[in-house]
C-alpha cells in the first residue's frame, strides 16, 4: 500500500473512532441530560468532548460546550454530589455579595480576585442555603443566593440551585429514570443502528424467494412468493423461525418427518404437506428467502437483534465473573483496533460496530459497580429497602472508590490490549 493510502486510510480511521466513541458516549450524556431537564433538575454543564473548552455558549442555564479532546462526553447534574461538598470545613474561599449582603459568587481566591476571603466554619447549599466564614470581622453567617455562581476558574463558572432543583431534592422513581435514560439511550442507538444496517443489507423474510429444483419443496408446489404463516401449528414470523420449525419438527430419530406449511399464496392460504430431505443430517426443503429492504421488516429485526445480543451479552457477563473469563474484555484501545479494522470493509461495517459499542456501554454502565450507573441504582435500592437516603457522603466515598478501581481495571486492560496489538 503506498504511503499516501496508508495516510488516507489511517485518517479515516481516527475520524472513524472519534466518531464512535463520541456518538455513544454523547447519546449516553444525552439521555441523562434530557429526563434530568424533565424532571426539573439543574444541569449546569453538558459538553461533547474532555479538556479545555474550544467553544461554549450558555442556554436555559446550561453551558453547552465542545472541547478539545473529541472523545466523549459529560453531563453535570445540580445535586448529584451535595453542593456543600464544594467547599471542605477549614477551607478558605473568596466570595462576593450583593447590596443587601447576600453571597452572588464563590470560588478560589486566584479564582475570584475581588472577593473577600473568609475561612469555611459551616456550609449548607442543600436546606438551609447558608455559610459560616471566619472572616476579619468574626465569623458571619452569609446566606447564599440561588443562582450563586461558583468559579471553577476565573472564565469558567456553575450555578448553585435551591434543593427543588437538585439531584437529592428529587423523588426516588425520579433519580432513578434519570440515572436509567443513559444505558436506556444507548440500547436504543444500538436497536437503531442494526436497523439501519439491516435496510442497507436486506433481511431474509418467510416469502419464499427461490425454490430449488428438485426439492421436496419443488415437490409440494411452493414457488417464489408464497409466504409460509406456519409450520405445524407453530406460528412463524421470521426467516430465523422459519428454519428452526423445520429443523426441529423435521426429524425425529434420524429420519425426515412429514411437515404441514400453512401457506399464503396469490390465490389465498392453503396447506401444504412436505417431507424434509436430510443434508448431514439436518432437514432441508430446497428454499431460499426473499430478501427485504423495507423497513416494516428491517426495523423489527434490528431490534429482534439487539433483544438477541442483550441476551448474549448478559450471558457472557455471567461468564466473566462466574469464570474469570476477563481475558476476553478489550479496553479502549482495543475497541480502537476493531473500529480501525472495520474501516478497512465500508462505512456499514463501522456502523455496526457503533451499535454493538453502544450495547455493550448501556449493559456495562447498569453493572451494580460504584461509580457506574448501575451503582447508584443499587443505592437506590437500599434506599427503598431501608426507607431512608444512605448518607451522601458515605455514598460519595464508595462512588470514588469504585472509580479508582474501575480505572485501574481500566489501565490493567489497556495494558493488555497495547501489549497485544503493538
Amino acid at each position: 500500500m503506498p504511503m499516501l493510502a496508508h495516510l488516507e486510510f489511517y485518517a479515516e480511521a481516527a475520524v472513524a473512532i472519534v466518531l464512535v466513541f463520541g456518538v455513544c458516549v454523547t447519546l449516553h450524556e444525552f439521555g441523562h441530560f434530557y429526563v434530568a431537564k424533565r424532571c426539573g433538575v439543574a444541569v449546569p454543564v453538558f459538553a461533547i468532548g474532555f479538556g479545555p473548552k474550544v467553544v461554549s455558549v450558555v442556554r436555559g442555564g446550561t453551558e453547552y460546550s465542545l472541547r478539545l479532546i473529541p472523545l466523549g462526553g459529560f453531563v453535570q447534574l445540580a445535586g448529584e454530589a451535595p453542593q456543600e461538598s464544594w467547599f471542605p470545613i477549614g477551607q478558605s474561599v473568596a466570595y462576593e455579595q450583593d447590596a443587601a449582603g447576600e453571597i452572588v459568587a464563590l470560588g478560589e481566591p486566584k479564582d475570584l480576585p475581588n472577593g473577600r476571603v473568609g475561612v469555611v466554619r459551616e456550609v449548607d447549599l442543600t436546606d438551609r442555603m447558608i455559610m459560616k466564614l471566619e472572616t476579619e470581622d468574626g465569623i458571619q453567617r452569609f446566606h447564599v443566593r440561588s443562582g450563586a455562581r461558583v468559579m471553577l476558574s476565573r472564565r469558567s463558572s456553575i450555578p448553585v440551585v435551591p434543593k427543588e432543583q437538585q439531584m437529592i431534592g428529587k423523588p426516588l422513581w425520579q433519580r432513578a429514570a434519570i440515572i436509567l435514560a443513559g444505558p436506556i439511550m444507548n440500547l436504543i442507538l444500538a436497536g437503531v443502528l442494526f436497523s439501519a444496517v439491516n435496510t442497507y443489507t436486506g433481511v431474509p423474510t418467510t416469502t419464499v424467494g427461490h425454490v430449488e429444483p428438485g426439492t421436496p419443496a419443488a415437490h409440494a408446489g411452493l414457488v417464489p412468493g408464497d409466504t409460509i404463516l406456519a409450520v405445524d401449528g407453530r406460528s412463524i414470523h421470521s426467516w430465523a423461525g422459519l428454519v428452526r420449525a423445520v429443523s426441529e419438527d423435521g426429524v425425529r430419530g434420524g429420519h425426515p418427518q412429514p411437515l404441514v406449511l400453512e401457506v399464503k399464496t396469490a390465490n389465498g392460504a392453503r396447506s401444504i404437506a412436505v417431507t424434509p430431505h436430510l443434508v448431514s443430517g439436518a432437514p432441508m426443503i430446497g428454499i431460499d428467502a426473499q430478501i427485504s429492504h423495507s423497513p416494516l421488516h428491517t426495523i423489527p429485526a434490528g431490534f429482534s437483534a439487539l433483544v438477541r445480543d442483550i441476551g448474549m451479552t448478559i450471558q457472557g457477563y455471567v461468564g466473566l465473573f462466574v469464570h474469570h473469563q476477563f481475558q476476553s474484555l478489550s479496553g479502549p484501545v482495543g475497541i480502537a483496533h476493531v473500529i480501525t479494522e472495520q474501516v478497512r470493509f465500508g462505512i456499514w461495517n463501522v456502523i455496526a460496530v457503533t451499535g454493538a459499542l453502544s450495547l455493550g456501554l448501556g449493559l456495562f454502565n447498569l453493572l451494580p459497580i460504584p461509580a457506574l450507573d448501575g451503582g447508584r441504582l443499587l443505592f437506590m435500592a437500599i434506599e427503598l429497602i431501608r426507607g431512608r437516603r444512605v448518607d451522601p457522603e458515605k455514598e460519595g466515598f464508595v462512588h470514588f472508590v469504585g472509580f479508582a478501581i474501575v480505572m485501574l481495571f481500566a489501565v490493567v486492560i489497556t495494558y493488555r490490549d497495547v501489549t497485544h496489538w503493538f
